[in-house]
């Protein structure tokens, strides 16, 4: 198959199910779709059975990365690409097609992000540098302070228009599309973060063997239901897994994240 698009489940819609599926069809590439079910107890997906759908059901919350990986393992030496997608995105019958058309056109890039918007059309700035634990601190404690704001304008480069396409070392989990040879070059989500901060570990690994690219030619909407529900449990699930990112990448002094954010920021002061 040219794509193999997973899904991770839990508690999810049958129509937000449906969708999902129907917008990951393609009658230009070959696409098959795992859906990955972590409810507790278990849905019902017979509804969902297809020839190009493969269910797995967990009978556990599994968290969102190792969710996924049970897909990027099953589908290991039968697709070209890997999508890692939330269920809770609209998008239009272009996107997958010619998103893979771009990694086809670029054997260079390993992982591409299209542009993503609220539904009230506003932008979504999901290119990243990699973070140090104050753009974090600022952004989850203090983001009415002036010193977090001006951090959080450079994290997400918000003097710059998202409007070509641009390199970045943090590209957002709600839509990964991943080349799969470098994919198994640098293997799947780190099982230790069960929700957050699993997307920037990938991308940070996934980066350093290959470019990863934001293509803004291609658009999703992205409901990010995260910030439109907040509680206490995701918030100790954020901090335990930045936690561990920082524990495993490093907490002040990181070299690589300064390197790698300084060459980020360099292709737009060369511009």
């Amino acid at each position: 198959m040219d794509v193999c698009v997973s899904f991770v489940l839990f508690g999810t819609s049958r129509d937000e199910i449906e969708r999902a599926i129907a917008q990951a069809r393609s009658d230009m590439v070959n696409v098959h779709v795992v859906l990955v079910d972590n409810s507790q107890p278990p849905l019902d997906l017979a509804f969902a059975q297809a020839p190009d759908v493969t269910i797995v059901t967990t009978n556990a919350n599994l968290g969102y990365g190792r969710g996924h990986n049970i897909a990027l393992a099953a589908s290991r030496g039968r697709c070209r690409y890997n999508l890692v997608m939330n269920t809770d995105l609209q998008m239009g019958p272009e996107v997958v097609p010619g998103m893979v058309a771009f990694m086809d056109a670029h054997g260079d890039v390993g992982l591409t992000m299209p542009k993503v918007r609220y539904p009230d059309g506003s932008l979504q700035r999901l290119c990243r540098l990699l973070p140090d634990p104050a753009d974090l601190l600022g952004r989850r404690f203090f983001s009415r302070t002036q010193w977090a704001k001006e951090r959080n304008r450079r994290y997400e480069f918000h003097n710059w228009n998202y409007d070509t396409v641009a390199e970045f070392p943090f590209l957002s989990g709600c839509f990964m599309l991943i080349r799969r040879s470098v994919l198994d070059a640098v293997g799947y989500f780190d099982e230790r973060y069960f929700l957050y901060a699993e997307d920037l570990d990938l991308s940070r690994r996934l980066h350093a063997a290959a470019r990863t690219l934001y293509v803004p030619d291609y658009g999703v909407v992205h409901e990010y239901r995260s910030q439109t529900r907040p509680s206490f449990r995701r918030l100790r699930y954020a901090m335990v897994s930045l936690a561990q990112y920082f524990t495993k990448w490093g907490w002040v002094r990181d070299a690589e994240r300064d390197r790698i954010n300084r060459k980020t920021c360099e292709q737009f002061e060369a511009g």
